[in-house]
Protein backbone atom coordinates (compact mmCIF):
# COMPACT_ATOMS: atom_id res chain seq x y z
CA UNK A 1 0.00 0.00 0.00
CA UNK A 2 1.20 3.15 -0.92
CA UNK A 3 2.39 5.98 1.33
CA UNK A 4 -0.47 8.27 0.19
CA UNK A 5 -3.20 5.63 1.68
CA UNK A 6 -1.25 5.60 5.05
CA UNK A 7 -1.55 9.12 5.36
CA UNK A 8 -5.66 9.21 3.78
CA UNK A 9 -6.08 6.58 6.32
CA UNK A 10 -4.67 8.61 9.15
CA UNK A 11 -6.39 11.95 7.91
CA UNK A 12 -9.99 9.57 8.31
CA UNK A 13 -8.98 8.20 11.63
CA UNK A 14 -8.10 12.06 12.58
CA UNK A 15 -11.95 13.12 11.07
CA UNK A 16 -13.09 10.42 13.10
CA UNK A 17 -11.47 11.50 16.46
CA UNK A 18 -12.18 15.13 16.18
CA UNK A 19 -15.85 14.00 15.11
CA UNK A 20 -16.38 11.83 18.06
CA UNK A 21 -14.26 13.16 20.87
CA UNK A 22 -17.04 15.89 21.17
CA UNK A 23 -19.82 13.11 22.19
CA UNK A 24 -18.97 13.21 25.84
CA UNK A 25 -18.84 16.68 25.91
CA UNK A 26 -21.90 17.18 23.77
CA UNK A 27 -24.79 14.60 24.51
CA UNK A 28 -27.40 16.52 23.20
CA UNK A 29 -25.47 17.01 19.95
CA UNK A 30 -24.71 13.28 19.59
CA UNK A 31 -26.82 12.71 16.43
CA UNK A 32 -25.52 15.76 14.34
CA UNK A 33 -21.66 14.80 15.54
CA UNK A 34 -22.26 11.34 13.92
CA UNK A 35 -23.86 12.01 10.73
CA UNK A 36 -21.18 14.69 10.55
CA UNK A 37 -18.59 12.17 10.77
CA UNK A 38 -20.23 9.82 8.48
CA UNK A 39 -20.15 12.86 5.80
CA UNK A 40 -16.40 13.41 6.43
CA UNK A 41 -15.72 9.57 6.07
CA UNK A 42 -17.34 8.90 3.30
CA UNK A 43 -15.98 11.64 1.00
CA UNK A 44 -12.47 11.12 2.27
CA UNK A 45 -13.06 7.09 1.16
CA UNK A 46 -14.20 8.54 -2.41
CA UNK A 47 -10.35 10.21 -2.59
CA UNK A 48 -8.58 7.26 -1.08
CA UNK A 49 -10.22 4.94 -3.60
CA UNK A 50 -9.57 7.93 -6.42
CA UNK A 51 -6.12 6.94 -5.37
CA UNK A 52 -5.55 3.50 -4.63
CA UNK A 53 -7.96 1.35 -6.94
CA UNK A 54 -5.39 1.85 -10.03
CA UNK A 55 -8.29 1.92 -12.41
CA UNK A 56 -8.25 1.88 -16.14
CA UNK A 57 -10.10 4.62 -17.49
CA UNK A 58 -12.99 1.84 -18.97
CA UNK A 59 -13.48 0.65 -15.55
CA UNK A 60 -13.34 3.54 -13.76
CA UNK A 61 -16.38 4.51 -16.24
CA UNK A 62 -18.02 0.84 -14.90
CA UNK A 63 -16.98 1.32 -10.85
CA UNK A 64 -18.23 5.08 -9.85
CA UNK A 65 -21.64 4.50 -10.56
CA UNK A 66 -22.06 1.01 -9.28
CA UNK A 67 -20.10 2.37 -6.24
CA UNK A 68 -22.50 4.81 -5.73
CA UNK A 69 -24.91 2.60 -6.00
CA UNK A 70 -23.05 0.29 -3.46
CA UNK A 71 -22.53 3.15 -1.04
CA UNK A 72 -26.26 4.11 -1.12
CA UNK A 73 -27.49 0.64 -0.40
CA UNK A 74 -25.27 0.67 2.66
CA UNK A 75 -25.89 3.62 3.86
CA UNK A 76 -29.67 2.31 3.93
CA UNK A 77 -29.01 -0.89 5.94
CA UNK A 78 -26.67 1.12 8.52
CA UNK A 79 -29.27 3.72 9.10
CA UNK A 80 -30.68 1.71 12.21
CA UNK A 81 -26.93 1.26 13.51
CA UNK A 82 -26.61 4.84 13.45
CA UNK A 83 -30.59 5.58 15.02
CA UNK A 84 -29.07 2.77 17.53
CA UNK A 85 -25.92 4.26 18.38
CA UNK A 86 -27.38 8.44 18.69
CA UNK A 87 -29.87 6.53 20.95
CA UNK A 88 -27.40 4.58 22.84
CA UNK A 89 -25.47 7.77 23.53
CA UNK A 90 -28.35 9.64 24.74
CA UNK A 91 -29.36 7.18 26.71
CA UNK A 92 -26.43 6.50 28.75
CA UNK A 93 -25.97 9.83 29.36
CA UNK A 94 -29.40 10.64 30.32
CA UNK A 95 -28.76 7.70 32.84
CA UNK A 96 -32.02 5.55 31.32
CA UNK A 97 -30.80 2.48 29.17
CA UNK A 98 -33.13 -0.78 30.54
CA UNK A 99 -32.33 -4.14 29.91
CA UNK A 100 -35.06 -3.88 26.67
CA UNK A 101 -33.46 -0.84 25.31
CA UNK A 102 -30.13 -2.87 25.37
CA UNK A 103 -31.60 -6.25 23.86
CA UNK A 104 -32.96 -4.25 21.06
CA UNK A 105 -30.07 -2.56 20.52
CA UNK A 106 -27.89 -5.13 19.88
CA UNK A 107 -30.53 -7.49 17.96
CA UNK A 108 -30.29 -4.12 15.90
CA UNK A 109 -26.75 -3.96 15.90
CA UNK A 110 -26.60 -7.52 14.83
CA UNK A 111 -29.17 -7.19 11.79
CA UNK A 112 -27.17 -4.68 10.55
CA UNK A 113 -23.88 -6.44 10.33
CA UNK A 114 -25.85 -9.45 9.06
CA UNK A 115 -27.33 -7.18 6.12
CA UNK A 116 -23.93 -5.45 5.52
CA UNK A 117 -22.28 -8.72 5.23
CA UNK A 118 -24.65 -10.10 2.46
CA UNK A 119 -24.50 -6.71 0.74
CA UNK A 120 -20.94 -6.70 0.25
CA UNK A 121 -21.18 -10.46 -0.43
CA UNK A 122 -23.36 -9.52 -3.83
CA UNK A 123 -21.35 -6.54 -4.91
CA UNK A 124 -18.51 -8.97 -4.88
CA UNK A 125 -19.95 -10.23 -8.04
CA UNK A 126 -20.85 -7.15 -9.46
CA UNK A 127 -17.27 -5.22 -9.06
CA UNK A 128 -15.95 -8.40 -10.29
CA UNK A 129 -18.28 -7.72 -13.71
CA UNK A 130 -16.40 -4.50 -14.18
CA UNK A 131 -12.48 -4.89 -12.49
CA UNK A 132 -10.54 -7.98 -11.78
CA UNK A 133 -10.40 -9.94 -8.60
CA UNK A 134 -7.68 -8.58 -7.41
CA UNK A 135 -8.95 -4.80 -7.65
CA UNK A 136 -12.44 -6.09 -6.04
CA UNK A 137 -10.24 -7.69 -3.04
CA UNK A 138 -8.25 -4.05 -2.79
CA UNK A 139 -11.23 -2.26 -3.21
CA UNK A 140 -12.68 -4.48 0.05
CA UNK A 141 -9.27 -4.32 1.89
CA UNK A 142 -9.63 -0.08 1.57
CA UNK A 143 -13.06 -0.01 2.91
CA UNK A 144 -12.06 -2.96 6.00
CA UNK A 145 -9.13 -0.63 6.66
CA UNK A 146 -11.35 2.45 6.84
CA UNK A 147 -14.06 0.86 8.95
CA UNK A 148 -11.36 -0.53 10.95
CA UNK A 149 -10.36 3.56 11.98
CA UNK A 150 -13.63 4.61 12.33
CA UNK A 151 -14.80 1.59 14.57
CA UNK A 152 -11.18 2.27 16.37
CA UNK A 153 -12.36 6.07 16.92
CA UNK A 154 -15.82 5.09 17.97
CA UNK A 155 -14.47 2.26 20.80
CA UNK A 156 -12.52 5.27 22.25
CA UNK A 157 -15.11 7.91 22.26
CA UNK A 158 -18.31 5.52 23.02
CA UNK A 159 -18.75 4.60 26.65
CA UNK A 160 -19.49 1.59 27.68
CA UNK A 161 -22.93 0.36 29.22
CA UNK A 162 -23.63 0.93 32.84
CA UNK A 163 -24.77 -2.09 34.67
CA UNK A 164 -25.36 -0.01 37.87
Amino acid sequence: MSHLTHRAIAAVLILAALSTSALAQEGADVGAKIRETQALVAKEFRHILREEMMLTEEESKAFWPLYERYSAEKRVINEPYLAGLIEYVDRYYNGDLSDEDAERLMSTYFDVEQAELEKRHEYVKKFGEVMSDVKVMRFFQLENKVQAEVNAALAVTIPLADPR
